[in-house]
């Protein structure tokens, strides 16, 4: 009997990723989309294929999968489901529960599983579930994290060029049995391990997306491997590496082969991505619990100087406000106290701000270790 699995999201995680482990598993897919003309296009084309970055993998042809719309009929297909997966944005998640809710009686809920960037997705689509059906919800909401780069191939309708990353690992204790993929890892204490996963791999991310937007870089690779951004990686993770040991109490060894992996993999030219995609959703990724600002309390709660962070704040800021906002006028203070709840004297602030009136005054000389120095001096 045919596996079935339902993707909300068909996106490049939802297409690019999770179909080729769900396709190397014998699941017949479902994806569940909001964007009308890209579920017309699944359904025209009926398969599209997943290219490798190294070429060092065959490309896998995904087929045999429908799409639907929130707006359809989705009683059959959820129904049917022996997994349901999500890659849509922890934002969007309140929408997957209440489709789910709309379908599916409490008892009817198979395995979910959520691959979203965030410190606990799981927790939030389990939090909308239990509003949704007003009670508990049983032992079947699981997550992953998704450590691979994946784009759209430009002039093709739907192929997807993707990192060959086969570690998948996924939260053992929201997990009803185990997950039949290959790579599949279970794990305990997940939201430590995606905790780190923020504070480490996230973390540096941020970093190249927004220092690499200020220093004008569109390809991502080109922005990690740019001589002042190289600098400041590896100025961050002389203090980062210990402090997160500490703080996950685990051997400094272990977690400077985990972040060296991220590194060695940003520098990768052969990975393409972009400066612009890996920036996006800045207000996000500048809240309390991500990347930027809570490694930063890390960094001063070890007894460590963390202006490094504020640099990166202020350049995201700059990010916002170019690329982002929509708004008639741009208070960068405004926005990172209604975004942290933060008094205007706290000194992550002042630096933050400091950081973007330098880098707008000086748009297109500006230097990243020099302005660097300059902060640490204030």
């Amino acid at each position: 009997m045919t596996k079935k699995a339902v993707v909300y999201g068909a996106g490049q995680s939802g297409r690019g990723y999770l179909a080729r482990f769900l396709k190397e598993s014998g699941y017949q897919i479902t994806f569940i989309e909001t964007d009308r003309k890209l579920v017309d296009l699944l359904n025209e084309d009926k398969y599209f294929f997943i290219h490798f970055y190294h070429k060092d993998r065959t490309p896998v042809l995904i087929d045999q999968f429908h799409a639907l719309t929130l707006d359809d009929d989705l009683s059959s297909v959820l129904k049917e489901a022996d997994i349901i997966l999500t890659a849509v944005g922890e934002q969007n998640l309140k929408a997957v529960a209440a489709s789910l809710a709309k379908y599916l009686e409490k008892t009817e809920l198979p395995q979910l599983l959520t691959a979203e960037n965030g410190t606990n997705p799981a927790r939030v689509l389990r939090k909308e579930l239990e509003k949704q059906y007003k009670g508990s919800i049983s032992n079947v909401v699981s997550q992953t994290a998704i450590f691979c780069s994946t784009i759209n191939i430009e002039d093709t309708r739907l192929d997807i060029l993707s990192q060959n990353e086969t570690y998948f690992p996924y939260d053992l204790e929201g997990f009803n049995g185990s997950l039949d993929f290959p790579g599949a890892e279970p794990r305990k204490n997940f939201e430590h391990f995606f905790e780190r996963k923020i504070y480490t791999y996230n973390c540096l991310a941020g970093l190249i997306s927004y220092l690499g937007y200020v220093k004008g870089y569109k390809i991502y690779g080109e922005a990690t491997n740019d001589t002042e951004v190289s600098k400041i990686i590896d100025e961050l993770l002389e203090i980062l590496n210990p402090s997160l040991a500490e703080y996950f109490n685990i051997s400094l060894e272990e977690q400077e082969l985990f972040a060296n992996k991220a590194v060695e993999k940003f520098k990768d030219m052969k990975i393409l991505d972009y400066v612009i995609k890996n920036g996006r959703a800045p207000r996000r990724k500048l809240g309390k619990s991500e990347r930027i600002y809570a490694p930063y309390k890390i960094l001063i709660n070890h007894d460590q100087e963390a202006t490094i962070m504020c640099l990166v704040a202020g350049a995201a800021l700059v990010y916002l406000e170019e690329i982002e906002y929509t708004g008639h006028s741009f208070d960068p203070e405004e926005e990172l106290l209604a975004i942290l709840d933060l008094n205007e004297n706290d000194p992550f602030v002042k630096l933050s701000v400091s950081a973007y009136e330098h880098i707008k005054q000086n748009r297109a000389t500006v230097s990243l270790v020099e302005l660097l120095n300059s902060l640490r001096a204030e």
